[in-house]
């Protein structure tokens, strides 16, 4: 059931990203520019992929190794985060997207549904920019900037972000007609 959640939230984000990037201009400019460097937004972005990676690390813990200080340590984590890294919020970003794909990718696989080809390819996509991103965050300013400015890198970004929506609701579809039966 989390799986067509997010799903939806997937694809109903990127279709309005993609959405806001064909509608991009260059008098929005300053906008674009000051946003991968938002600590506000970071940090509580930040804090949500934190928290949601700490399923991912329990394995690596015996309950009697302190799992309780994981949750306390994700805000204390993203506390400092928050006061010590620029581009917070394109790290924050980069996180989250690598995160949700990774988990996503085994869900699809998981339900064996016919349009996982596609969803995957599409993931693999954004997986790999979101890593671009969180190893040199300024790309993400730099990517703004040339949408901002040229029509054919508002295409790509806004082609891209339709085409990961769109391969989200083949997979929704799918899937809630799996489960209606």
């Amino acid at each position: 059931m989390w799986f067509a959640f997010f799903l939806g939230v997937t694809g109903s984000f990127s279709a309005w990203a993609g959405i806001l990037f064909l509608r991009m201009k260059e008098k929005d400019l300053d906008f674009w520019e000051k946003l991968p460097r938002n600590r506000p937004a970071g940090a509580i972005l930040g804090l949500i992929a934190l928290l949601a990676f700490i399923p991912n690390v329990k394995p690596l813990f015996s309950p009697e190794q302190n799992l309780v200080w994981l949750v306390p340590a994700a805000f204390i984590l993203a506390f400092l985060c928050w006061r010590y890294l620029d581009h917070l919020f394109a790290r924050a970003a980069a996180g989250a997207v690598i995160l949700l794909v990774h988990w996503m990718l085994n869900e699809s696989f998981q339900a064996d549904l016919a349009g996982s080809s596609f969803f995957s390819l599409m993931s693999l996509a954004a997986g790999t920019y979101a890593i671009f991103i969180a190893a040199k965050p300024y790309w993400l300013r730099d990517s703004f900037r040339a949408m901002c400015r040229e029509y054919k890198w508002r295409l790509a970004g806004g082609v891209f972000s339709l085409l990961w929506s769109f391969s989200a609701l083949i997979l929704l579809v799918q899937l809630i007609g799996r489960i209606s039966k």
